[in-house]
């Protein structure tokens, strides 16, 4: 992990707010695995603070990261242009591990979607069976569909605007998913109702989100609270962001 100088190759705007950008980084991309982050500078001496971005895609000299505008930060991202140089923090953090020749289910809702696409590739690659979720708001929030083509896809949608009518939760409930492996990656509501459907009776991973400011686990300024260490916390950033289903304690 450190700090490099990234070339921006694209910054695209995908869907409404929502932006994809790839960074020529052949030194993050020769390090990272599915599930990690980078922590990427806005290039405004206003807003010291890096921000921290799930990496979507590795290729072979770049990756891919997919962000929405919500703040002055995220804003002055969608602002670059091809060619800009860029310093990253990366790759940081756990990402998920991967298996052989399971199923595995992968459950994506809204920005927590991009993570899982270079996760789905992974997998399919060491011979599993993928079945994915995707979930959003409605049809102009769902993004990368087309990514999991070869995998089993069933999107949803609150509004019913595309695909099943309804959440994660109501979907499982209606329709019987038989899986070996849980991969999930969303908001924090629905990373607590599967990890308590699924805790002590299936393997699984989630993708947990906090804020952060250093991003290498130095500060504590992401810590969240744990039902395996009494009294005790552990660091987004450096513990995670990817922990164990029935490791999180989300009523703290």
């Amino acid at each position: 992990m450190e700090i490099v100088s990234c070339k921006v190759l694209r910054n695209e705007n995908i869907k409404e707010l929502i932006y994809e950008m790839e960074l020529y980084a052949p030194e993050i991309a020769h390090k990272a695995t599915c599930g990690q982050f980078i922590n990427i500078s806005t290039n405004d001496n206003a807003m010291l603070l890096k921000r921290p971005i799930s990496i979507c895609k590795i290729k072979e000299n770049s990756i891919v990261i997919t962000y929405r505008i919500v703040g002055n930060g995220t804003k002055k991202l969608a602002s670059f242009q091809i060619g800009d140089v860029v310093e990253v923090l990366g790759p940081l953090g756990n990402g998920f591990p991967l298996y052989l020749n399971m199923h595995c289910l992968l459950v994506g809702g809204g920005i927590g979607i991009p993570p899982l696409v270079e996760l789905a590739k992974q997998l399919k690659n060491n011979g599993n069976k993928v079945t994915v979720l995707l979930a959003a708001r409605n049809k102009d929030l769902l993004i990368y569909e087309e990514q999991f083509k070869d995998a089993d896809v069933f999107v949803m949608t609150d509004d019913g605007s595309l695909g099943f009518k309804g959440n994660v939760i109501d979907f499982l409930n209606q329709f019987s998913l038989d899986f070996d492996i849980l991969y999930a990656c969303g908001p924090t509501k629905m990373l607590q109702a599967l990890d308590n459907r699924y805790q002590g009776i299936k393997e699984g991973f989630i993708s947990f989100e906090e804020r952060m400011a250093c991003g290498i686990g130095a500060c504590y300024g992401c810590v969240c609270k744990t039902k395996t260490v009494e009294n005790g916390y552990m660091r987004v950033c450096k513990e995670g962001p990817v922990f164990k289903l029935g490791v999180v304690d989300y009523e703290s």
